[in-house]
Formats: structure tokens, sequence, C-alpha cells
């Protein structure tokens, strides 16, 4: 009886102890854990960051380079930016701004590290302001691995970003701020839809990666508005994901074609027809995808493959994902009737939407 109450005095006793709170871990300072996540990000991106110098045609040297009055014109330097892309057996691809390699002679790519080699265009497209160049992998560069590729899908205004590139040449810059607004349309190109930040962004800063928390690009630096402070604009990695594989393996962008000029439709008729979206077909040209199914000069277009058309740049952003050869759904509003016609989208060589 006594050995009984001893093992139930233990029990009681491992119970208790059992039933008390582990002890409480030092709570690490939630600053220092963002500050020390942002570093890391930077610095594990930081070697596929490029900077990018091109020597064109004569012309006086860019303002941000002269250091007093230069009376003769000579060849002129520009600077932007890059990141890789993709890597093969034998090259590195690196991505940038069209406007900063377009009218190069010769093309010098700048790494982290300070190496420098030569570059030559892959593909530009000028309409997006998206180009490919490629360098050699030499010893010096073998270790060096594509960005990891995010998608803008998920964006939401209000989201951290660091931007990355070298501004006014003075080498490898990181600045961190938030996404401002998203789809802005600035009127630079008809296949715009850019992600806005506040984000430092500075001249030589175009073709540098802005990238989320997680270290993933999510969209290529572009533009700013001098005027203005904190305007940055960058192209959403989407696009640019999809435009570098074809710069890649066509050396250009192959756009579909469907052959229609378009117009928005006023509030009057939108409500005198009974529909909240649509643009309207003004003209249909000649042995276009349009004419050959069937689409007439009137017909409302309402949606293409499901993707509702409110007006132009609904329009020209769906147009721009169009692939020649694709059949393509476009709904319609004629005579007050919901009609589906099949298109086989071509491919565009010309001034047609």
């Amino acid at each position: 009886m006594h050995q009984f109450y001893i093992l139930l005095s233990f029990i009681s006793i491992f119970f208790f102890l059992s039933c008390e709170k582990p002890e409480k871990k030092e709570e690490k300072d939630p600053v220092a854990v963002i500050q020390e996540r942002f570093a890391k990000i930077i610095q594990e991106t930081a070697p596929s960051v490029v900077t990018i110098l091109t020597h064109t045609k004569s012309g006086k040297t860019p303002i941000i380079f002269r250091f007093s009055e230069e009376p003769f014109p000579f060849d002129s330097e520009t600077l932007g930016s890059g990141f890789v892309i993709k890597k093969d057996q034998k090259f590195l691809y690196i991505v940038t701004n069209s406007h900063v390699v377009e009218k190069s002679k010769t093309i010098t790519v700048k790494f982290y590290d300070g190496y420098e080699t030569t570059g030559k265009i892959v593909g530009q497209d000028k309409q997006t302001d998206i180009a490919v160049v490629k360098v050699k992998i030499d010893e010096k560069t073998k270790g060096i691995k594509p960005l990891k590729l995010g998608t803008t899908k998920n964006l939401k205004v209000g989201y951290l970003v660091i931007s990355g590139g070298s501004p006014y040449n003075l080498g490898h810059t990181f600045t961190l701020g938030i996404i401002s607004a998203l789809n802005r349309n600035l009127g630079i190109s008809p296949y715009e839809n850019y992600i806005q930040t506040d984000a430092a962004i500075n001249p030589g800063d175009s073709g540098g990666p802005l990238l989320d928390i997680n270290g993933n690009v999510i969209g290529m630096n572009t533009a700013i508005i001098q005027s203005g402070q904190g305007l940055g604009f960058a192209i959403p990695i989407d696009t640019v994901k999809e435009l570098s594989q074809q710069l890649i393996k066509y050396g250009k962008v192959k756009r579909g074609w469907l052959g229609v000029l378009v117009q928005e439709i006023d509030e009057k008729m939108k409500r005198k027809l009974n529909i909240d979206h649509g643009v309207l077909v003004i003209k249909v040209f000649k042995k276009s995808p349009a004419k050959k199914s069937g689409i007439k000069t009137g017909d409302i277009i309402l949606s293409i493959n499901g993707i509702r058309i409110r007006d132009l740049q609904d329009m020209r952003q769906v147009i721009s994902r169009l692939k020649p050869e694709e059949k393509t759904s476009v709904e319609i509003l004629r005579n007050r009737k919901r009609l589906i016609i099949t298109v086989v989208i071509e491919e565009k060589l010309d001034k047609g939407n």
C-alpha cells in the first residue's frame, strides 16, 4: 500500500511538471528580421544584375557623363541596366530596355564584381521597349544564375518592392519602395500596363529588375517622370518573360493581327443597346483575319476569348497577347443580337490592329 502512494506521488509530480509552461524564447526584433531579409535578397540577386554601356553613333555625350562643355561630337555612351533571365551551355541572356541598346555600335556588360565583357543583341522590340543581349559564358561568369521570375497576377498596391540598377554609372544600387499603382498607361506605346512604384528609379536604372520581398522579379524598370518625385514605372514580368522568349527564339516578337480599327462607345449608345462594355468596329482591313471571318463595320466587339473589352486599352492588351495561327473566339453585337465568331489570327506585318 505504501508503494502505491509513492507511485501515485511520482505520477502527480510528473503530471504537474509536464503542465508547466515551457520557458519563453527570446523574440527576435521584427525590424531586424525584415532588414536581414532585404539584405539577403540584395546579396543573392546582385551578381545577376548588370550595368550596360553602349557606344552609339557620333553625337554629344549625355550630360550625366560630361564634366565640361565638349565642342566636338564623338561616339556617345549610353548607360543602362539589365538582369540575367536565361542561361544555356554557351551564353547568358540578359534582358534590358530596347532604348538602352537600339543604336549601339558596341555593348559592354559590366558585372557586380567589376568584370566586363562584350554583349551582342539577340533581339529587340521597340513597341514594348524590351531587348535581349547575350554574353559568352567564361570562367568569370560561369557561376552566375538567372534571377527567379515571379508573376504580377497577385500583386497589390502597397506591396513592398526593391529596385535594382546602376544609376548615373555609380554601380550596383538598390532602393526600397512600394507598389503605388497597377496597370498604368502613360501613352508611350499601345502595349502598356505598367507597375508604378515610388522606389527610386534614376537615369541608368532602365532595364534593371523590380523585385518582391521573396527576391522574385516582378517587373523591369523602364521609365520615370523627371518632373515628379517617386514616379517610376516598370514593365510587368509576365510581359517581359513572354516577349523575351520570343526574342531569344525568333529575334523578334511575333504579334497577332485581327485587322480592325475600333473606337470607344459613348454612354448614351451603351444605354440604348443595353450593354455596359464593348468597342465599335469602324473599319475592317482588306484580306485581314477579321474580314475573312465575317466581322463587319458597325459590329460591336464585346469580348475576345472570353475577356471583356471595356475600352481601347483593353482591346490593345488582349490583341497583343494573341498568337499567329491561334483560333480566337470573338463575341460581337450585331443588330442587337450577340454572335460568336471564330477568327484565325495572322501575324502582324503592318499597322493594322
